[in-house]
């Protein structure tokens, strides 16, 4: 047998080393150029920046020196100021001197000239003449800052020409210094002060000149002071985005400062050659460790094939490619046979009992699969379990407080507890009977199917064994349970019927209470409750609980006194209860802005909270009553820390017993408390939420209903005792706050 696989693994990974090796080369290369190129970059960012800054504080220093001279009044102002009596020397040898003084007294920067020009007469005095501004080869320059007529825009110019003497030789490229004199006003002239181009480029060359860099300066125009190329390229390296940039905040001037890389390529030229030479003696270095691994890792395969060999000698031609003696497809051929072998065991393994018994078992209690008895018989065979069908019955074990049980225990005690309950059910229902085959279908319910084995002359009690489950779990379990009995059935087709009865009878463990039995017969003769009939109740509730009428607790226990008298689901509760909050909030939404804060901050939540956590009627009530009395006693002294608490309390109480006076109103009460009728009503509603007529109108409705339902009185007799004049009135006002008349709702109360 040739080493056709041995072969075939060595060159699998010679491809990959070399491209690896050949990438990471690469790659290292580059970075180091990058690397490079990025902290050139950066130093000349800085060095660009520092240049910028020296040039800014010598013409600063510059303009400093001229301002300060001209401050002084001393021999510059002479020139300007000619005194009445004033001599050549005062006029014209001291401030030429002071001139040639300021060309020479500044050491950074060269200044070229200096002249000064009088408006008043045109005189244009240099450190070394005086002429009139017709011979002056700065005319143009002169007439230009003549014309701006509030003086010099800028403080240096930008880059021009200058000539001292009209018809001299080539002029020679400057930028300015002009200050007027006086300087903040003007009016007598300037004096400009001109430095060479030339003299700037020396100065930027001196700091930050080199053979690796390229230097521009221009001025706000775009036109340069002076420039250099990069001789390698044609083209400015001016326009490259990677090109130094810094403007000057005090002139407008950019410098522009670049990087010649033929030096710096080179060097890292060099040193990609070497990286080079050190690759190539990775990679060779590489070859021969791939060779000595690739034998290396042969031998088990070797080892491997020598076993199958000795271990299927009789399939040896059966393993054997047609094609030739291939190490690597004799092992192809020797897996595939294993796997074969493994698919098929695993066929087997996937029809486990225990997750084919409860596949089985959920689609039948849910009704997706409908079983006749012949074919429970051959399931029951297939998994294994007894196939007695005399009759049926499911039960469901619920666990109380499941979000207190899944909090407090964890994953693994909640599966032992409920491997717990399974065994207890078993057990302590093994009395011949019937079999019994549990299922936990989610994770707070477990059900229970009863196959009884005969049907017995007087029925099984399964009363009396769910009572010896609960007995035991309250003996020795920290956690209750509540029991659903569905009724007993006979064909397996009607279990699903006897499981919903189960379900319907949990939900109503609200009402009746956790921790016991409840068969569907039970609740199967009871009527439900309407809960529609107490959304009155619940409205009444809310109105007094916002006025902080402490009436609203008497609604609130007769409320649950009729919920009780009712079989109720858990669900139908929770739409009470969500009614209940809804109102409650609608009503103190109208209230003031503290009283909301109040309400949405603690109140609304814990309420939210109520209709989650509860598992009985009774502790609905418990945690609704307990939240609602705390809030209504925040809200107290809340109103009682207020200034006008007790005079619009004092006004309510009136109105609650003067409300049979049809005379009542904002300027009756106005007359009655000595307020502003505008005053009442505004605290009524800042108080109450609601204003002053429809609280009127609400009080004198419920007296109203009262009298309807208590009192045989004519209906124009309770308009009066309402507050009514005339019976139209009231039974329109009642019709649209009830949406009866009188007399209809008096028929339907009674």
């Amino acid at each position: 047998m040739r080493k056709k696989w041995f072969y075939r693994l060595l060159l699998s990974y010679l491809p990959i080393f070399l491209a690896i090796t050949s990438l990471l080369w690469f790659i290292s290369a580059m970075a180091m150029s990058e690397i490079s190129k990025k902290a050139s970059e950066r130093a000349n960012d800085a060095s660009a920046a520092h240049a910028m800054d020296l040039l800014d504080a010598s013409l600063k220093s510059i303009d400093a020196a001229v301002l300060k001279e001209l401050g002084k009044s001393g021999a510059l102002a002479q020139f300007f100021y000619l005194p009445e009596e004033g001599t050549t020397f005062n006029t014209l040898y001291q401030p030429s001197n002071m001139l040639r003084s300021l060309m020479t007294g500044i050491q950074s920067i060269r200044i070229d000239s200096i002249y000064l020009y009088r408006q008043r007469d045109g005189a244009v005095l240099s450190a070394d003449s005086l002429l009139p501004i017709d011979q002056s080869g700065d005319r143009e320059f002169i007439q230009g800052l003549l014309d701006e007529p509030d003086g010099p825009a800028k403080v240096w110019s930008d880059v021009r020409s200058y000539r001292e003497f009209r018809g001299e030789g080539n002029p020679a490229d400057v930028v300015s210094l002009v200050r007027q004199v006086p300087v903040i006003s003007g009016g007598e002239g300037f004096i400009v002060v001109n430095i060479r181009t030339s003299s700037i480029s020396q100065l930027i060359e001196n700091v930050m000149g080199s053979e690796y860099t390229s230097i521009g300066l221009r001025d706000e125009k775009g036109k340069y002071l002076f420039k250099e190329h990069d001789e390698a390229s044609p083209q400015t390296f001016f326009d490259n985005p990677k090109t130094a940039r810094v403007r000057s905040e005090y002139t407008g001037w950019e410098l522009q400062s670049g990087i010649k890389y033929t030096g710096i390529f080179n060097l890292i030229t060099g040193f990609a050659e070497i990286l080079l030479t050190v690759g190539g003696l990775a990679i060779m270095i590489g070859i021969i460790g791939i060779v000595l691994v690739t034998r290396r890792n042969y031998n088990p395969i070797q080892s491997i094939l020598m076993r199958i060999q000795h271990a299927s000698r009789g399939k040896m031609l059966d393993l054997l490619p047609q094609s030739g003696k291939d190490e690597f497809k004799f092992i192809e051929n020797a897996v595939d046979n294993l796997m074969e072998q493994s698919i098929r065991y695993e066929e087997r393994q996937r029809q486990d009992l225990v997750y084919r018994r409860q596949f089985f078992f959920e689609e039948l209690m849910e009704g997706n699969r409908i079983i006749e008895e012949r074919e429970w018989s051959e399931q029951m065979a297939l998994l294994e379990l007894p196939a007695d069908c005399a009759a049926f019955q499911v039960i469901v074990l619920e666990l109380d407080h499941y979000g207190r049980f899944a909090a407090e225990y964890s994953k693994r005690d909640q599966y032992l507890l409920k491997f717990v309950l399974s065994s207890i059910v078993r057990e302590l229902s093994s009395d011949g009977e019937a079999n019994i085959w549990t299922e936990w279908l989610n994770p707070r319910q477990m059900t229970v199917l009863y196959q009884y084995r005969r049907n017995p002359a007087t029925e099984y009690d399964i009363l009396h064994a769910s009572r010896k489950w609960l007995d035991w779990i309250a003996g020795n379990l920290k956690f209750t349970v509540t029991v659903g009995v569905g009724g007993r059935v006979k064909p397996p087709a009607n279990i699903p019927e006897s499981y919903r009865q189960a379900l319907e009878a949990l939900r109503y463990k609200t009402v009746l209470g956790t921790g016991r039995t409840i068969a569907y017969e039970e609740i199967e003769g009871m009527n439900p409750g309407e809960i529609f009939s107490h959304l009155q109740t619940i409205r009444s509730l809310a109105q007094k609980f916002r006025m902080g009428n402490a009436e609203w607790l008497d609604d609130f226990e007769r409320l649950f006194e009729e919920l009780r008298a009712m079989l109720l689901s858990r669900e139908e509760l929770e739409n009470v209860g969500g009614y209940l909050i809804y109102h409650l909030q609608r009503e103190t939404g109208g209230l003031t802005a503290d009283v909301r804060e109040l309400w949405e901050e603690g109140a609304a939540d814990r309420l939210h909270e109520c209709l989650e956590q509860f598992d009985t009627a009774e502790e609905l009530y418990v945690q609704l009553r307990e939240c609602l009395a705390d809030t209504a006693e925040r809200l107290k002294r809340l109103r009682e820390g207020k200034r006008n608490h007790l005079q619009i309390r004092e006004i309510k109480t009136y109105i609650d017993q003067h409300y049979g006076n049809p005379d009542l109103s904002l300027t009756y009460l106005s007359d009655t408390f000595g307020l502003n009728p505008k005053y009442i009503s505004q605290l009524f509603k800042e108080e109450y939420g609601v204003n002053f007529v429809d609280y009127l109108t609400q009080v004198r409705m419920e007296h109203a209903k009262q009298m309807l339902v208590d009192t045989d009185l004519a209906i124009k007799d309770i308009a009066v005792h309402s507050g009514y004049l005339h019976a139209f009135s009231f039974i329109r006002v009642f019709k649209k706050m009830t949406g009866l008349t009188p007399g209809d709702f008096r028929k339907n109360s009674r």
